[in-house]
């Protein structure tokens, strides 16, 4: 009977245990009820855990009161106690990040809801299918406040300014990596960025005093997290093309040049028999490859990212291709010793090898300036290197045969660099931290230029053959120490850095060259002992030193009321021992209204109110230019042997009164967060004051200066704007869409030029006192003379006829000053040539592991001038003509062209409006397509599994008749002049990211 008892209780047993342990399901939902894949269910006494599908579904083995924590990255954890039930569904409330993301502002990092400058955060993570196919600067286009202008030849180098040109000479933005100043020019990886941090104004970029008159651009590369090593592998391929010229092919031209030429009462030329496509020659399909491999993880104290990478571009035309190595090594580690005391120690370190085939010619002018009757090949030119170029006696032209130059010159550049920091970090009582930073950037530059013998365009005088190098070294050094305090008081959050920086540069360049450069067969030699003739050897050395006070007290008070003050005292070697120092102070504050118990408005969830003000510096000119230069080139002969001695004269005076150009900057906004989180908004408004700009003055050449126009400081300018960044984020279901749209107006007028001074004058631009730079200057048009009662009926006020030689078919012009004729004086207002307004969009969507994004930039306000249109619409010299050009004749009357005139330039001067068009554009620079794999298909060995499309500047919405309204002129003075800058190449992109 016991045993019968004992059997009775272990079957009790086993079921009351079996009662206790079930399987529990469900989901996992957010606030919208959009499933939330890759939720980490754990069970906290056993630490068995379990991981939600593309579903949001999850099942795991749970006893009846046992606790489970819901965990998800961006989300609120949520810890449930289990009481048996079968089905359990849970929502998990997302963090604001908005609110909480930490943002880098120099020295020091700060939450985002405590900034009270205004900061632009570029997160690459959010535009996961962003391509860049240049520098950094590409990426930022859509920020408020910014304009990028771009070229799409390897190696180009493009242009950001921030918030307006607020100097004559560079305006270039100072760049940090992982705290150090540097470059992040054609040699840097975009791959590796974690975020990028723009400082706009005075209060966030004053921490860096001289050098952020220009604004800051702060890069944070990736860092290793902690977890077991994770293996990231991408590899994308873009194919690359460039926008077309509308040309004239062989028979239009032949017409139209004989038109031309029977206009100017001259028998028709003697063609050649060529028939060229100098387009369809010239471009090709480019392709730039792009091959990445990663490697991080750690543990808690030590953590690692390592990364390799490999691009290589094709160019989309010919004599053009670049290539670029990088290897970049980030490491961290740390100790603690007892509760109070941790040593942390680390490096950032990237090694970069960048070789680019430099372009000699400039293609984007070269196909419109070689008629297509001439051949790229021309056997009869067999003694000038056997290209075709214009003849005296057949057509004439001097644009120069792309393959004839590419040919006959190489110009190769490289560039090997190492840059980089190491730092050691004292950490003490959890609020004092004491940092040491070296940081080091070390280049070695190469070029070599090679002058074969060749003729590339007529009357091309004879050059011998000539090899240059060119060897520079550039060593730049930082030494920052920094103490840093951080403590709460109850309602009282203070936080402050002091630091000491010391910076030196030396950069050094040799160079030599030599003429009739030995050959084996038809290949010339590359080094200097293989040349003959006229040695030339030279070389130089900048010096430059920085040394540095600065400090910041970060205050708030019960999250509400939040106060900063900067200060950074700044002496360098680039001014006159009278004038190396300067001061740079700024001041800010913001209230965080939305804390206040009287605020009750439930739509509004964050508000706050910001204002800074502060001054910043530039120094735009060279390291020795308040240094008067002696020249040894002087030579004279003495006696009755004539000896030639050297001798040594100064040629450009000096100003050693030269001082820093100061930027004052105010600054007012706000910041918001509306329904629910889900629209973020922030408008700055700012008035941005340079004054002692850096201006080249000219002086006579009677003074003795024949070096070059010493600088002075002279001139003040002034840029006032509004700033507009939105952003809502929301879902639907399991459909997730984000729509950011950023705008900005930016107002700029120059306050005072110096020395009396009221303009400044290019032949299609001027300056003037209170007045914006570069505004269009030139002689306005009326159409066109229909007849000879038109041309002898256009009179002035007293009279006077005003085109006299004019005839039906040629062009009006007005008669601005009233004076009977028409010469500069006529030049009249005509627009702006810097944009008014700038705009940048993106639009992302996320459905089931699908993602589709649309990156948007758009300026508007200005004109520009269509140089290529203006040359192959002149007809005095030969070039190629537009396919659609509509000339002048006594059978076609009403024509919208003037009647074409070879040799007679009265209807082409180049200071007319004919081509000066709207330049507004709206250009989609980014479309895009992307898939994740589902973790179900990725097995326990891979993370994720990614393939994506790009397709890049496909779409433009303009009136500009150019190749790309959205090119690079880098002078301040006329920058929407078109003069045949290279356009941005269109592209698809197909690309795969791997992590296991």
């Amino acid at each position: 009977m016991k045993g019968k008892f004992f059997i009775l209780f272990l079957c009790l047993l086993s079921f009351a245990v079996k009662s206790q342990t079930s399987n529990l399901q469900g989901r996992v939902l957010n606030e919208t009820g959009r499933p939330l894949p890759g939720v980490t269910v754990t069970i906290k006494a056993s630490g068995t855990a379990k991981t939600t599908d593309e579903n949001g579904r999850y099942t795991i083995a749970a006893s009846s009161g046992q606790e489970l924590i819901f965990s998800l990255i961006g989300f609120h954890s949520k810890t449930i106690l289990f009481n048996g039930e079968s089905t359990l569904d849970i929502t998990l409330q997302e963090e604001n990040k908005d609110l909480e993301e930490v943002v880098v502002i120099g020295y020091q990092t700060i939450k985002k809801s405590d900034l009270t400058g205004a900061v632009s955060v570029f997160n690459p993570k959010e535009m996961k299918n962003t391509t860049v196919t240049g520098t950094v600067g590409d990426a930022l286009a859509t920020l408020p406040g910014l304009s990028v202008r771009t070229a799409g030849n390897p190696g180009a180098e493009g242009k950001v300014e921030i918030r307006g040109t607020g100097t004559f000479g560079s305006s270039t933005p100072l760049y940090v990596v992982d705290g150090v100043v540097s470059g992040a020019n054609r040699d840097f990886n975009f791959n590796d960025i974690e975020s990028i941090q723009v400082l706009k104004d005075a209060s966030a970029a004053a921490i860096y005093g001289s050098r952020a008159g220009n604004g800051v651009i702060i890069i944070t590369t990736k860092q290793g997290k902690e977890g077991q090593m994770k293996i990231e592998l991408s590899s994308r391929a873009t194919a690359q093309w460039l926008p077309r010229y509308n040309l004239a092919d062989r028979n239009l031209w032949l017409s139209l040049n004989d038109l031309a030429f029977s206009n100017g009462n001259r028998q028709s030329a003697n063609h050649f028999e060529g028939n060229t496509d100098w387009q369809e020659e010239v471009f090709k399909t480019g392709w730039l490859q792009d091959q990445q491999i990663a490697f991080s993880g750690g543990s808690k104290e030590s953590r690692y990212y390592i990364s390799g990478n490999y691009q290589a571009n094709t160019g989309t035309t010919i004599g053009t291709s670049s290539k670029r190595f990088t290897l970049r090594s980030n490491m961290s580690t740390s100790r603690n010793f007892g509760e109070h005391v941790k040593l942390s120690i680390g490096e950032n370190i990237v090694l970069s090898n960048f070789n680019v085939h430099e372009l000699n010619t400039n293609p984007i002018v070269d196909v419109y300036r070689m008629l297509p009757t001439i051949p790229i090949y021309d056997e009869n030119n067999a003694a000038k290197g056997g290209y075709g170029i214009g003849d005296g006696n057949r057509d004439v032209t001097f644009g120069t045969n792309p393959f004839a130059k590419e040919d006959f010159e190489q110009t190769e550049n490289g560039n090997l660099r190492t840059r980089g920091n190491v730092f050691t970090e004292l950490e003490l009582f959890k609020s004092f931290k004491y940092r040491f930073n070296f940081g080091f950037d070390l280049s070695n530059d190469r070029h070599m230029y090679l002058r074969k013998e060749g003729f590339w365009t007529y009357n091309q005088p004879y050059d011998p053959s000539s090899l240059n190098k060119n060897q520079a070294q550039y060593r730049g050094l930082v030494y920052d120490n920094t103490l840093e305090y951080a403590k709460k008081f109850d309602k009282h959050d203070v936080s402050a850095v002091a630091g000491i920086s010391y910076q030196t540069s030396n950069y050094e360049q040799l160079w030599g060259t030599k003429n009739n450069v030995l050959m084996s067969g038809k290949n010339y030699f590359t080094n200097l002992d293989a040349a003959l003739d006229n040695p030339k050897t030279g070389n130089y050395q900048d010096l430059e030193k920085l040394f540095s006070l600065f400090g910041r007290v970060n205050y708030a008070y019960d999250d509400k009321y939040l106060f900063s003050f900067t200060m950074r005292r700044d002496e360098s070697s680039k001014f006159n021992p009278d004038y190396r120092v300067g001061y740079f102070p700024s001041v800010s504050a913001g209230w965080r209204i939305s804390k206040e118990d009287f605020f009750q408005v439930p739509w509004i969830n964050d508000l706050k109110l910001r204002a800074n003000y502060g001054v910043l510096g530039t120094s735009n000119i060279g390291v020795w230019d308040w240094v008067s230069f002696i020249n040894v080139f002087p030579q004279v002969a003495f006696g009755i042997d004539q000896t030639v001695q050297n001798g040594m004269t100064q040629v450009k005076l000096a100003n050693a009164d030269l001082k820093w150009e100061k930027v004052a900057q105010l600054n007012a906004g706000f910041d918001a967060q509306l329904f629910s989180h889900k629209l973020n908004l922030s408008l700055d408004y700012f008035i941005k004051e340079t004054k002692d700009v850096l201006t080249p003055m000219q002086i006579l050449m009677a003074t003795g200066n024949n070096g070059g126009n010493p600088y002075v400081n002279a001139a003040s300018l002034r840029n006032t704007g509004i700033e507009l960044a939105t952003q809502w984020r929301d879902n639907i279901g399991e459909f997730g869409y984000q729509i950011g749209v950023n705008a900005s107006y930016i107002k700029n007028k120059i306050l005072k030029l110096g020395y009396d001074k009221k303009e400044f004058t290019q032949w299609d631009t001027k300056s003037k006192v209170g007045s914006s730079i570069g505004n269009w200057y030139l002689i306005k048009t009326d159409g066109l003379f229909r007849s000879d009662e038109e041309v002898q009926a256009y009179k002035n006020s007293q009279g006077q006829l005003i085109q006299p030689n004019a005839k039906p078919g040629d062009v009006k012009y007005i008669d601005f000053n009233d004076d009977g004729q028409i010469t500069d004086a006529d030049r009249q207002y005509l627009g702006r040539s810097i944009p008014l307004y700038q705009l940048g969009m993106n639009l992302g969507l996320e459905y089931k592991g699908f993602d589709f994004q649309v990156q948007l930039t758009g300026a508007f306000g200005f004109k520009s001038f269509n140089g290529p249109r203006s040359a192959y619409d002149r007809f005095d010299d030969n070039s190629n003509y537009r396919a659609d050009y509509d000339p002048w004749t006594p059978e076609n009357p009403n024509a919208k062209d003037p009647r074409p005139i070879y040799a007679d330039s009265r209807n082409v001067r180049g200071d007319q409006d004919r081509w000066l068009e709207n330049g507004n554009y709206v250009k989609v620079r980014q479309l895009a397509l992307g898939y994740n794999l589902p973790r179900t298909l990725l097995g326990k060995t891979l993370k994720q599994v990614r393939f994506y499309v790009n397709a890049q500047n496909l779409i433009t919405f303009t009136s500009y008749r150019g190749l790309d309204p959205e090119f690079l002129n880098g002078n301040i003075w006329d920058r929407s002049y078109d003069g045949g800058a290279f356009p941005n190449a269109k592209g698809f992109t197909f690309g795969a990211q791997i992590t296991f």
